[in-house]
């Protein structure tokens, strides 16, 4: 078992960038196995999971979560993947079996996504959640997180998101970092930023030669220097799903879609694949709650 996935948060050049970083090898491998993912997928949210790891590093309350997810026409269709402000991750593939025969097309997962969009959504309990979405464009999910920074919140953005699998969809590596540049910025020291990062060895091939993620950052991004980055809390593949969470959403169906369960149901939560059993006993009993109501 590698180390464990860790988020890091700083600033660097005093105050002119903002640095977020996260290894996720751990819980991508956790993801894959899971949903047995194909290679494809498992390329997919192998740069999504730390994606939404780092924009969970902006949840400030307690059960707060951020979604990001992307939808698509193409065969991929797209996936979701959520993080709350503690770190824990949960998703899925909206076609997790499906199968690309040329390996080296499996690292382009956006391409067969077709048309789309990359949705952002921050809820926060008690308060209505907000969404912010952008067209999906040719590239990568690094850049198409970086292009929603830049129209959706005006924020310039470097984006890279790593993740390495062998010939068996084992994950060797998986993570990222995100800098964004704050209004102060020197724009000659954004430009060698932006050319220390197009110069800089593949970060998954980084990470999986050992090295970590702040390491790498100080290696080969900040090589001058300037870099503040902090460790904040681990990360880790973790749903919370429960019978009592199943229930509620049940109460939520209309009568008539209810008495077409009286028969009892056995729900998948799409997250874990956890099946939650309820009797025709415990349907009447939903059924005679609502009728209440």
């Amino acid at each position: 078992m590698k180390e464990s996935d860790y988020l890091w948060r700083g600033m660097a050049l005093n105050g002119q960038f903002r640095v977020l970083a996260v290894s996720s090898t751990n819980t991508v491998q956790a993801a894959r196995d899971l949903h047995d993912l194909s290679p494809i997928n498992t390329i997919l949210m192998g740069k999504m999971i730390p994606a939404v790891a780092m924009l969970s590093l902006d949840l400030k309350d307690e059960g707060a979560e951020v979604t990001l997810r992307f939808d698509g026409d193409g065969p991929l269709k797209g996936a979701l993947t959520i993080c709350n402000n503690q770190g824990d991750v949960r998703g899925y593939a909206f076609e997790p079996k499906f199968w690309v025969d040329d390996l080296q097309e499996n690292f382009h997962p956006v391409k067969y996504l077709g048309n789309g969009i990359l949705t952002i959504i921050r809820y926060y309990p008690g308060d209505r959640p907000t969404k912010g979405l952008t067209p999906l464009i040719e590239g990568d999910v690094a850049q198409n997180l970086a292009y929603y920074f830049e129209q959706s919140e005006q924020i310039p953005t470097a984006v890279n998101l790593g993740v390495l699998i062998d010939k068996d969809a084992k994950v060797r590596a998986s993570g990222g970092f995100i800098i964004q540049q704050l209004p102060s910025a020197d724009r000659l020291n954004a430009d060698r930023l932006i050319n220390n990062i197009n110069h800089m060895p593949n970060l998954s091939d980084l990470m999986d030669m050992g090295m970590y993620l702040p390491e790498i950052l100080h290696s080969f991004v900040f090589k001058e220097g300037g870099l503040e980055l902090y460790p904040v809390h681990r990360v880790r593949y973790r749903c919370h799903c429960s019978k009592e969470r199943f229930a509620a959403a049940l109460k939520l169906l209309s009568l008539d879609e209810l008495k077409e369960l009286r028969d009892g149901i056995d729900p998948v939560c799409q997250f874990c694949n956890a099946t939650w059993h309820f009797s025709a006993a415990e349907i009447e009993e939903i059924i005679s709650e609502v009728e209440k109501k």
